[in-house]
């Protein structure tokens, strides 16, 4: 409320009953979309998603460009799902060390995570064309990225991409995929609510810039 922004929560169709190629995930979220910008025409309108969510969060924004979204805060997203399918099935095989990655999880729990992650998206390709998908900021739409340093759900890897150019990214050390779901209290290093403040005030100045211009 400090900043002048509202904010809105919402679920959305996904998985089995809602695979990639129905689209009706994106439908669901372009609703919400318009929605928002209905009722709050006059208020910057951005993105925050965590997890899957920050996948859907950074191909809206990427898909409605500048003129509908002012700013992404993914969390911890499934930014590339090949790159995450390919760490999964290495761990699945018993030689995610080997392949490099530093923390991950056993066989069983990845087993779990790929299956449920192929029913939305089905096959391969589909999944390669969705992280090429994130290999470019296309709207140069301002991002701050937030990650875990131990994430056994989503490594450096899947993120790699839009670390490369998001105008910035967070990572908590010692943390992992919990920071999907509960903010860390106290406001010491590893809450990062004062930094999404500090990344909303700044969005809030380009707007101001923008105006006067």
């Amino acid at each position: 409320a400090e900043l002048g922004l509202a904010v809105v929560t919402a679920s959305f169709r996904n998985g089995e009953d809602a695979p990639h190629m129905s689209n009706i995930t994106t439908r669901d979220l372009r609703d919400v979309v318009d929605f928002v910008r209905k009722k709050w025409k006059d208020v910057p309108f951005g993105l925050v998603g965590s997890s899957s969510g920050g996948f859907f969060a950074l191909n809206l924004s990427q898909t409605l460009g500048p003129s509908i979204i002012s700013f992404c805060i993914p969390i911890c997203p499934v930014a590339d799902p090949f790159k995450r399918a390919s760490y999964l099935r290495s761990s699945i095989s018993g030689s995610a060390h080997s392949d490099g990655y530093s923390t991950f999880h056993d066989p069983t729990k990845s087993a779990h995570m790929l299956e449920k992650q192929l029913s939305f998206w089905v096959n391969d390709e589909s999944m390669k064309e969705a992280g090429e998908s994130m290999k470019i900021n296309e709207h140069d739409i301002p991002t701050l990225l937030i990650i875990g340093a131990v994430d056994k759900n989503v490594p450096f890897s899947v993120t790699a991409d839009v670390q490369a150019w998001a105008t910035r990214t967070i990572v908590i050390g010692g943390k992992g995929h919990e920071l999907c779901d509960e903010v860390v209290k106290g406001g010491g290093y590893h809450c990062y609510l004062p930094d999404i403040e500090r990344f909303l005030e700044y969005c809030s100045s380009l707007k101001d810039v923008h105006t006067k211009k």
